[in-house]
């Protein structure tokens, strides 16, 4: 209709009421908070006393004054960083919200035909208009809300599970494939076929655990809560690494698959070589990588648990932090150490996988050679991770060891050097376990052995503190050097030290708690002697 100064006026589906100046959408009526006007004028006696103990504070601003300084800063696309006002009331919460209403039933991970430069793109256009209007940041007092479900980085992380998992959606290969071009296929042919799919999909899966380490619980420790790298890093080791290893991984499997397309077909693949791109993940410096990652990854598994239990008990701000990440429709109840623990378990899925795509391949002496080969370069890899988790531990161990042993305490070995505890520190600890000493009146004392690389040291617990080991005057620091191992003859659990110096040898006898437990430190302590 006409207005007043030639202005046309268009009537929108928009609702008024009266003596309000509201103005909301018909369909949203419902969402609009009670009006404070309608309050004022109820009668008195229609009043209700209210718990208000639990309501959010509303700190009002006149327009003059400046917005009060948050801990951290809005989140916001760079083009729109001047453009879109930083909210601080509640409202943000409702728009966040919104994005649970976007479909997840697909979200299994990431990556797509594309090239890489795509696999992460910032947003999806599924949750773009709704990520435009909610890209305000929270202060850090709303932790404790959990209702809020998900945050901007988990908006983003939907969008791009949603888009990019489209193509690995299908529960299986026989699934996502045209019926007529699934009955034309051999029994083993779709055998093959339904493992390396399986392939595909739990690389995805992987992926996916490790983008919600480093988007949803990685960068909002740093941001909600203000933690330093270094905090972040004790939890989630070389994550930026492995998150790069497994997307070019993935990046190459899935360009086979786009090349495995039957001619003028979108949705039948047919993938008639898979081992050379296996053997490629685990050879060369693709393999070092492997160990190296893997072997820091998983070698601290045990004290990024640790930590995580510590932060967990002792810090309410982080327990609160985690408790809103859990909820959320992204990480799905997928906790902190349930996350370290699926990364570590993954390299170890491999095997399994080559075993069952090599077994269903036939009358392909190539693709099977290379499937072979692949299958022992990833138990390689394996092989040198457990070696390399196997060192950190002792290491770690030995620090324990080096901790609780008491400062003061010294031992003068039977070449006349001494051992102190600062010494203990330039060795590399074998092994350590708990074993008994039998003194000259045939008495057993126990105690805690360590092998280390060219000594052998016993330790006894006093004050909840580690002192040399006393026997009979003799020394409890052991050089391996011109060190003899017997069996102690007619007693299944001893054995006997033999130290051949230059002057008289010295004996000791050593009792395990069982028959292969003295066998065990037999070995090791020979092989220890050997590799000097």
């Amino acid at each position: 209709s006409s207005g007043p100064a030639g202005f046309l006026v268009v009537t929108l589906p928009y609702a008024s009421f009266p003596g309000c100046s509201a103005f909301v959408h018909k369909g949203c009526r419902e969402n609009l908070a009670s009006c404070a006007k309608v309050k004022m004028k109820q009668p008195k006696g229609s009043l209700q006393a209210h718990d208000t103990s639990s309501l959010p504070t509303v700190i009002m601003r006149n327009k003059s004054s400046q917005p009060k300084e948050r801990p951290r800063s809005a989140v916001l696309l760079p083009e729109e960083a001047t453009a879109v006002p930083m909210f601080t009331n509640r409202r943000s919460q409702q728009c966040v919200s919104l994005s649970k209403s976007v479909s997840i039933q697909n979200i299994t991970g990431v990556g797509n035909d594309e090239n890489m430069s795509n696999t992460w793109k910032f947003l999806s256009h599924s949750t773009d208009s709704l990520n435009k209007i909610c890209k305000v940041n929270e202060s850090t007092e709303s932790l404790t809300d959990e209702g809020v479900g998900t945050d901007m980085n988990e908006g983003q992380l939907m969008g791009d599970f949603e888009s990019d998992s489209k193509q690995l959606e299908a529960e299986s290969w026989s699934r996502i494939v045209d019926s007529k071009f699934l009955k034309q296929q051999k029994k083993d042919v779709v055998k093959r076929q339904e493992v390396i799919y399986e392939l595909m999909q739990t690389e995805l899966h992987h992926i996916r655990t490790l983008k919600i380490m480093s988007d949803v619980y990685s960068r909002g420790m740093m941001t909600d809560l203000l933690f330093e790298q270094q905090m972040v890093e004790k939890l989630f080791p070389c994550l930026d690494e492995l998150i790069s290893i497994h997307s070019q991984f993935f990046q190459r499997i899935l360009e086979r698959k786009k090349e495995s397309l039957v001619e003028k077909s979108e949705r039948n693949f047919l993938v008639k070589r898979i081992g050379d791109v296996l053997v490629n993940q685990f050879s060369g410096e693709n393999a070092e990588r492997l160990k190296k990652t893997y072997g820091k990854f998983c070698g601290q598994h045990n004290q990024s648990v640790n930590y995580f239990k510590d932060l967990y008990t002792k810090d309410k701000r982080f327990q609160a932090f985690v408790k809103k990440k859990m909820s959320s429709s992204v990480v799905r109840r997928l906790g902190i150490p349930e996350c370290i623990l699926l990364v570590t378990q993954r390299i170890t899925k491999y095997p399994v996988l080559f075993q069952r795509i090599l077994q269903c391949t036939k009358d392909n002496e190539v693709e099977q050679e290379d499937l072979a080969q692949s299958l022992s370069l990833v138990k390689d890899v394996i092989g040198a991770v457990d070696s390399k988790v196997a060192s950190y531990e002792k290491k770690v161990r030995l620090g324990e060891i080096y901790t609780k042993t008491d400062s003061k305490s010294i031992m003068r070995m039977k070449s006349g050097q001494m051992f102190a505890k600062e010494d203990l520190k330039r060795k590399k600890l074998v092994r350590d376990g708990s074993v008994f000493l039998k003194s000259a009146t045939g008495r057993l004392k126990e105690v805690q052995a360590v092998l280390l690389t060219d000594i052998l040291v016993f330790l006894q617990e006093k004050d909840q503190k580690y002192v040399f080991a006393s026997l009979d005057h003799k020394s409890t620091v052991i050089s391996l050097k011109k060190l003899i191992v017997r069996e102690v003859a007619h007693e299944e659990k001893g054995l006997f030290l033999i130290s051949m110096g230059v002057k008289d040898p010295e004996m000791v006898e050593v009792h395990a708690s069982s028959k292969e437990e003295r066998n065990s430190w037999i070995h090791i302590i020979q092989d220890t002697i050997n590799s000097l």
